[in-house]
């Protein structure tokens, strides 16, 4: 089946009108290194690492978290005051609706959530994750913290998939810290050992 110039002509203005009609929603709000400052103002360097983890670490993560690992590593910045190890900021996606959220959860040297941000929201819908009274929720919650939606993270109306994926994200975040990101820094003499938890 062959198409004549006319057809042609009609299914590239079809195909016009569709991308005017239906716009694209993605909306970039911070690169990582924009967050990275948010996060972290009092750092005055910071080194951006990667670890690829291996089957026992993947496996170890989803057991703690409860949630699948979905990269098959981390993307992260390790932020620095005068040499110290301040603490760290996790590169992560997870599904919205239809779309990936990209955001980052910066902890402290503990594992303890300092803040998070959503870097990029391609959703029609749901944005309201953003909101930092929303995100605000997450602060000071570890790996032995619930992060459980309607639990102790709050749900927002109309934003619930968004909601609940960005929680088990973070969740599953603070697991990495604590049994692979955190251990690598103390075999590396980065940070000290932490005490039996």
């Amino acid at each position: 089946m062959s198409i004549n110039n006319r057809q042609f002509y009609y299914l590239a203005l079809l195909g016009l009108l569709l991308l005017v009609t239906f716009p694209a929603h993605a909306k970039r709000y911070l690169t990582p290194m924009q967050a990275q400052k948010l996060c972290f103002p009092e750092a005055d360097a910071f080194e951006w690492k990667t670890h690829r983890y291996s089957t026992t670490e993947a496996g170890q993560i989803k057991k703690a978290s409860g949630a699948a690992v979905r990269d098959p590593g981390a993307w992260y910045a390790v932020a620095l005051k005068d040499g110290e190890v301040i603490g760290a900021m996790i590169v992560d996606r997870v599904s919205g609706k239809h779309e990936l959220i990209d955001y980052v959860v910066a902890l402290d040297p503990t594992g303890k959530v300092r803040s998070i941000e959503i870097l990029e929201y391609r959703e029609s819908i749901g944005d309201e994750v953003r909101r930092a009274g929303w995100r605000k929720q997450f602060h000071g919650k570890d790996s032995r913290a619930k992060i459980k939606l309607n639990n102790d993270i709050a749900n927002i109306s109309g934003a619930t998939i968004s909601c609940r994926n960005i929680t088990e994200g973070v969740r599953r975040i603070c697991s990495t810290w604590q049994l692979v990101l955190r251990p690598a820094l103390e075999s590396a003499n980065r940070l000290p050992k932490l005490g039996a938890r």
